[in-house]
């Protein structure tokens, strides 16, 4: 009898204990289906235009009349507005030019960042804060503001018109010094010390202990780097007036004021333009999100 009355006394203790804990379970379940739902409303958002520009990219009637309503699937599929945009435009020439100051450019800007961060994250020199935060005030002048500068200090250095030219100005920059540098100074201090006790220089701590380690950073950087690289059109307006030095994003633009309202034709010219940026990332977008969220972890 006295174990039967224990056991009536601790069922409802034990059926209250499992309430609470049945609600939360089901609040986290709601409060997971409401950001998939969110997250999803945001990338078909950003889904759509770019399916609505291949959609209409293979349409040969788009270019007489528009569809009122966006469609996702063109109506007419046709190869008509590629042949018509790879036949008009010396597009290998274009693809060749951006490919050498994009791969330039970015080769300059990871060695340059990742050797300054890297002086800025272990380096032992006085002034370095100082210094520091005066290359953080440079991320705040807008690139407007300095290309005048940058536009004349190309033509007194006889640079216009060339490839030193697109290249020279983006090889170093303030956002990339500062991404190299949060991301180096969480590596442990211990490993950079005991390179410099076994007798190791600076430069071969930088190639062999440092660079290893930084590769979600490294692969973040290659990706924003090559995407301001390739999409650029302002500076190379500025300073390249020679046709055979076009790249591909500056010479469709170019081309597209000569396209009036042939609009299949223009998105056709456009999704070839971001072809090779699509692919970029696909092969290293395993390493982006890792690289940013990292750069946070140590001030």
């Amino acid at each position: 009898m006295e174990s039967t009355d224990n056991a009536l006394t601790t069922q409802p203790a034990s059926s209250a204990s499992r309430g609470p804990l049945t609600s939360y379970r089901k609040f986290q379940r709601l409060q997971q289906v409401i950001i998939f739902i969110i997250l999803a409303i945001g990338a078909i958002a950003m889904i759509a235009p770019f399916e609505w520009m291949l959609a209409t990219s293979f349409s040969r009637s788009a270019n007489t009349a528009m569809p009122r309503i966006p469609r996702f699937w063109p109506a007419d599929p046709s190869f008509f507005n590629y042949k018509v945009a790879i036949t008009n435009l010396p597009l290998v020439r274009y693809y060749l030019n951006s490919l050498i100051v994009t791969v330039v450019s970015t080769l300059g800007y990871l060695f340059f960042s990742s050797l300054t961060g890297y002086a800025f994250a272990k380096g032992r020199f006085v002034g370095k804060s100082i210094l520091f935060l005066i290359l953080l005030t440079t991320l705040m002048i807008p690139f407007e503001i300095r290309m005048i500068p940058m536009y004349l200090l190309m033509r007194q250095l006889h640079l216009s018109d060339s490839y030193a030219a697109l290249i020279l100005p983006f090889i170093t920059g303030g956002f990339g010094t500062f991404l190299m540098r949060q991301y180096i100074s969480a590596i442990p201090d211990e490993l950079v010390d005991a390179a410099r006790v076994d007798g190791a220089s600076e430069l071969t701590i930088y190639a062999r202990v440092i660079l290893p380690l930084c590769g979600p950073a490294l692969a973040a950087l290659t990706v924003l780097s090559a995407l301001w690289r390739w999409n650029d059109v302002l500076w190379p307006l500025l300073v390249i007036s020679d046709r055979h030095l076009y790249t591909i994003t500056f010479g469709l633009a170019i081309a597209g004021r000569s396209q009036g309202i042939f609009t299949g034709v223009a998105l056709a010219t456009s999704a070839i333009a971001i072809l090779p940026l699509i692919i970029l990332y696909l092969f290293l977008q395993r390493y982006i999100i890792k690289g940013i969220m990292l750069t946070g972890l140590k001030g």
